[in-house]
Parts: C-alpha cells; sequence; structure tokens
C-alpha cells in the first residue's frame, strides 16, 4: 500500500498502552520506528540515511529535539529530519498521533 502524503494510516500489531518503544513498524512499505516521549509520539525512518544503520538503538537528546544514531554518532533535529553534525544527510521524520488508543502516522511536511 502506498501512502498519500498527508493522509493519516492506521498502525495495525502495535497497541500503544502496552507497546516497548521504540517500535519498529511500517508507514505503507517504509519501515520506521516510533518513539514515545513526553509529548507524544514521533517516527523516523528505520535506516540511518548515512549508511543504513538502525535508527531502533538512536538515543534522544535535547528534551527529544534531536535524534543520535548510535552507529556514527550523527545527529538529527526530531522537528524536520535536519542534520546537526553530519552535513549532506536528512533523517525521514513521521508525525504520530492516537487515536481511540490506536496509533495512526504520516510523513511530516
Amino acid at each position: 500500500m502506498s501512502v498519500v502524503e498527508g493522509e493519516w494510516q492506521r498502525i495495525d500489531g502495535v497497541d500503544a498502552s502496552t507497546a516497548r518503544f521504540p517500535v519498529r513498524t511500517k508507514c505503507g512499505t517504509e519501515g520506521i520506528v516510533i518513539f514515545r516521549t513526553g509529548d507524544g509520539y514521533f517516527g523516523v525512518q528505520q535506516a540511518c540515511p548515512h549508511q543504513g544503520g538502525s535508527m531502533t538503538n538512536a538515543v534522544l537528546q535535547g528534551n527529544g529535539s534531536m535524534i543520535r544514531c548510535t552507529r556514527h554518532n550523527y545527529v538529527f533535529r526530531t522537528a524536520n529530519g535536519n542534520p546537526v553534525n553530519c552535513p549532506g544527510f536528512r533523517l525521514k521524520i513521521f508525525e504520530v498521533r492516537e487515536v481511540e488508543g490506536r496509533l495512526q502516522v504520516r510523513p511530516a511536511a
């Protein structure tokens, strides 16, 4: 299933109340990792854009405003995926919301 830009897609198989975050799932055919923060949820592409390291082990920094890939310590802004210390690389970010206990996701604008 392809995802239309701007449309919310329900995530099946992830119960927000019992899931251990971060959790790997898909948005359409694209693998993503969903994180839970004090402000809610957000998602990132599953593989780091640098060398494909898994973002499942990534570390949130700056009160969740940045995320660091543990493979080479590349840091990205969670608001827009822009690089902090790795020019030329950008991380795809996904908006995530909870509706009636179910997670929904869409690519961030």
